[in-house]
């Protein structure tokens, strides 16, 4: 793509600081100069279009916020389908749109479909009154209910018994 917009996701530690330690602000344009490059040592503005594709960048219990932002200039999509991640792109020009603290950022999470908040689950440690919260929202969801088991409560042979009750 060259010269298109994307409205996409970003995480960031609290204060709005990157990875890298550089601190941002919203309503900024912040831009890159020269070719953009996917990757750790690529350059641009790396962001998702879905939220919970975001976090495995991050230490799961880092303090983190979400940032909706727009990415603009010259950008490109990267289909990452290896990790079972997509529409994620690299762009020349950032600007942060919005920022959700953490109890916005579950209330976002508690919406989503099996696919989606499995992968909010494996890269997030939530605390116990989040588990129970995710627990209410999906108790008519096994398939979520076992992703909680095994990736927030520590429950690891979740997965073998439910095997076994396959096979015998």
């Amino acid at each position: 793509m060259d010269n298109k917009e994307v409205i996409a996701y970003k995480v960031f530690y609290k204060g709005l600081i990157n990875r890298y330690g550089k601190k941002f602000e919203t309503l900024k344009i912040y831009s890159v100069q020269g070719k953009i490059q996917w990757g750790n040592n690529g350059k641009g503005f790396h962001m998702c279009s879905y939220p919970e594709d975001c976090f495995r960048y991050f230490e799961s219990d880092a303090d983190l916020v979400l940032a909706k932002v727009r990415g603009f200039g010259h950008l490109y999509s990267v289909d990452d389908n290896y990790n079972g991640y997509y529409d994620m792109y690299v762009c020349e020009s950032m600007e942060i749109l919005e920022v959700y603290n953490r109890e916005e950022i579950i209330n976002i999470m508690l919406g989503l479909d099996y696919d989606r908040v499995r992968k909010f689950l494996i890269t997030n440690d939530l605390s116990p009154m989040e588990i129970e919260l995710f627990k209410d929202a999906y108790k008519n969801d096994n398939d979520v209910l076992d992703v909680i088991s095994y990736h927030q409560e520590g429950e690891k042979e979740v997965y073998v018994k439910k095997r076994g009750m396959y096979n015998g």
